[in-house]
């Protein structure tokens, strides 16, 4: 015979909540190129599995320009690059005032 004794608990679903602002950051695009994407009808953010399959395939898009190791979205500030080609941080450093 079963033993009969107090039922489990209610557990309500564990929802997730995305953003398209989420999903433009993990993309590494801003959020007026994901509307593009989405007008296009490449993505269609109210569907998950659209929302992974676009994912995928910019990652793979990006790996498969050369960057192997970047993650899809793009951490940091960007790097300007002069007339030589070497890049420059925006960051000014101190000037030398002579000798110590």
């Amino acid at each position: 015979m079963p033993k009969e004794g107090p039922k489990k608990p209610y557990r309500p679903k564990i929802e997730y909540t995305y953003t398209i602002q989420d999903i433009a950051e993990l993309a590494g695009m801003t959020r007026n190129a994901l509307s593009v994407a989405k007008v296009e009808g490449k993505i269609d953010p109210g569907d998950f599995r659209s929302v992974v399959s676009f994912l995928i395939r910019r990652i793979i898009e990006k790996r498969l320009i050369g960057d192997l190791f970047a993650p899809a979205a793009e951490a940091g500030r960007k790097i300007k690059k002069t007339k030589g080609g070497l890049p420059v941080s925006g960051k000014r450093t101190k000037k030398a005032t002579g000798f110590r």
